[in-house]
């Protein structure tokens, strides 16, 4: 092969590669609202994935019972958060502008209830999520 061919051959596999990324990048379905989720996790933990109900594994005087809004369709939300049940006090987030609400806990038989209400673009939907903190007497459940 002469080395025009080569570099000719060399020309297409890279445009033919190029074009190819892009369909696949462009195919994507966009995500709308609507498709959020909403859970909740407690840390010290070792469950890292956001739940509905989340609950407390390891023992620890003091909980982060953290509640997030996930699958965000972009920006521009705004988020109004509530919570009951025997919190300590606000960790991080729980803003209009914070997807995330962290709430510190006691090591006490509780349950925390939180409910958010987001925006975007006019729209709104409202998510309720429990978290369950059973109290630790040393290293059991007492």
């Amino acid at each position: 092969m002469t080395r025009r061919i080569r570099h000719a051959i060399a020309r297409l596999a890279v445009c033919a590669l190029a074009a190819t990324t892009g369909m696949i990048v462009s195919a994507s379905p966009a995500q709308a609202f609507g498709q959020e989720t909403f859970g909740c996790r407690v840390s010290p933990g070792v469950v890292l994935t956001w739940n509905n109900p989340c609950s407390n594994n390891r023992p620890a005087s003091t909980y982060n019972a953290g509640f997030k809004v996930n699958n965000l369709s972009g920006s521009g939300y705004t988020f109004s958060w509530s919570y009951s049940g025997p919190v300590l006090r606000v960790v991080a987030g729980c803003t209009a502008t914070s997807s995330d609400c962290g709430l510190a806990v006691a090591n006490s038989d509780a349950v925390i209830s939180v409910t958010v209400t987001y925006s975007q673009g006019g729209l709104s939907a409202t998510r309720s999520a429990n978290a369950i903190i059973r109290q630790y007497c040393g290293n059991v459940l007492c």
